[in-house]
């Protein structure tokens, strides 16, 4: 009988403990990725080589993600958040592309070597890089960047 009572107990506990809160767009703000070789010659839209991100929000709220570029001097070209909506994903591009649909021009003029640090309100946010050709002439080819994961989301194995 006592082992039951135990069993009860144990049973009860997860029940009571509060689930993990969820971020939102006050929440403060964390980084999430860093992607080193972000590129871009500093061509005008639709002509040359620029990075793309795409980041997808899983977090059940609206988010805001912050896009910041360094040069390979750590000279900052630019610092520009958006807000971004639950499984909604984001296109930001260091400078437009011909054929790419675009959610973010980060307009960071010529990036010869530099990273891109990612930060966000809620760490339920997946986020892929690459350098690619902006005038759509090769619109499958490109260079994956290898981002840096910061803040994993709790339970998971990265």
């Amino acid at each position: 009988m006592r082992a039951i009572q135990w069993m009860v107990a144990l049973a009860a506990v997860p029940l009571g403990l509060p689930a993990p809160a969820s971020a939102a767009t006050t929440d403060p703000e964390v980084i999430v990725y860093r992607f080193p070789g972000v590129r871009d010659d500093g061509g005008v839209a639709g002509v040359g080589l620029a990075t793309v991100f795409h980041c997808t929000n899983f977090s059940g709220t609206s988010e805001i993600l912050r896009f910041v570029t360094r040069d390979g001097n750590a000279t900052l070209k630019t610092n520009v958040s958006q807000g971004i909506a639950h499984l909604q994903t984001m296109t930001a591009v260091t400078h437009n592309s011909a054929g790419l649909p675009v959610n973010v021009d980060l307009a960071t003029g010529a990036v010869p070597a530099g990273t891109t640090a990612i930060a966000a309100t809620s760490t339920n946010i997946i986020c892929t890089a690459m350098t690619f050709d902006a005038s759509g002439s090769n619109p499958t080819g490109g260079v994956a960047l290898r981002g840096i994961r910061f803040s994993p989301v709790p339970g998971s194995q990265e």
